[in-house]
């Protein structure tokens, strides 16, 4: 699991990603109103879409750091309900914008506008330099790659509006929203999966399977599911039923050591059943007419016994040894 001091650094470096981001929105899509400027109300919608998942991972990442024991889960999934309507008014945004564009864009917009984008890309560099101390968290990881992309595209988009070539122009728009709509339905699909809790496909699965069996524990299953950006990890081990619950206790806890060194790990449940224990029925009866006819022994196979009918005046014993033989 994470641990919770580089939590709330990295809870620290999102609120300010998203408390800078948003008023510099904001200022995009005043003037891109003002200047019907294409560029600029496309890079705003963008920008929303940052701010609102930066502002949701720090307050996620800041409500983990002070959990206890007896943290409710489900609380986890605000940051997917918010997520599932945040992407649902983007993109409704994104579709009708793209109808107002191929009609009407305006492409003659002065060049001082691409100085709120830059500053934009600024920002975005900062963070950048920020989060590359914290590259070994799966989450920071994500958000330094989609980084590098917004650096790349207001970049094109500040020299697109220098330029005010009418296909730069609209190139860079269905670009960036081109971008919008595939981040849109990445996190979409990701709020989804954690709010019914499906089953999924961890990278962390396969390596738990190896380290546990590899420490003789018997494993059962493993069920891994979505929570917002984590993972709550279900683990079912089988004991023998004479193992006693001080060593339950004991397996239980190193089992949950073990899957919580993991990363974006939030919750382990251990669950364990007792082993089963396979039983040979053993047939006992008194009387050998009945079974010597219902389990009638081929006169071929009887020289593998040691005994003969003349030789035991009662052949009770020989057809119990018979009927019980694997």
């Amino acid at each position: 699991m994470i641990p919770l001091e580089k939590l709330r650094e990295v809870s620290r470096i999102f609120l300010f990603t998203g408390a800078l981001l948003l008023p510099i929105s904001i200022i995009e899509i005043y003037f891109g109103e003002i200047y019907h400027s294409a560029v600029l109300i496309a890079d705003s919608f963008h920008g929303f879409i940052d701010a609102t998942s930066a502002i949701l991972f720090s307050l996620l990442l800041n409500i983990i750091y002070r959990r206890s024991n007896k943290f409710p889960w489900g609380l986890y999934n605000l940051e997917s309900i918010a997520v599932l309507f945040v992407t649902i008014f983007i993109v409704i945004l994104s579709i009708n914008y793209i109808n107002l564009i191929i009609n009407d864009v305006n492409y003659e917009v002065p060049a001082w506008l691409s100085l709120i984008i830059y500053s934009n890309s600024v920002l975005t560099l900062v963070v950048f330099i920020l989060e590359k101390r914290y590259s070994w968290i799966s989450l920071v990881k994500t958000d330094l790659t989609h980084s590098k992309l917004d650096l790349l595209m207001e970049i094109v988009s500040g020299f697109a509006i220098i330029i005010n070539e009418y296909y730069l122009t609209l190139t860079v728009v269905f670009t960036i929203i081109g971008f919008i709509l595939a981040d849109a339905i990445r996190q979409f699909k990701e709020a989804i999966y954690s709010l019914i809790g499906i089953n999924c496909d961890a990278p962390f699965k396969d390596r738990i399977k190896i380290i546990l069996e590899s420490l003789g524990i018997n494993l059962k299953n493993i069920y891994v599911r979505k929570l917002g950006s984590f993972y709550m990890v279900y683990i079912v081990i089988s004991l023998p039923p004479d193992c006693k619950l001080s060593n339950v206790y004991k397996i239980r806890k190193t089992v949950k050591r073990i899957v919580n060194s993991f990363e974006n790990v939030a919750i382990v449940e251990v669950r364990v059943v007792p082993e089963k224990i396979k039983k040979h029925k053993l047939l006992i009866t008194n009387d050998a007419t009945k079974v010597s006819n219902s389990n009638k022994v081929n006169e071929a196979n009887w020289a593998k016994y040691s005994a003969n009918f003349k030789d035991i005046e009662n052949g009770r014993e020989l057809i119990k040894r018979a009927v019980t033989k694997d």
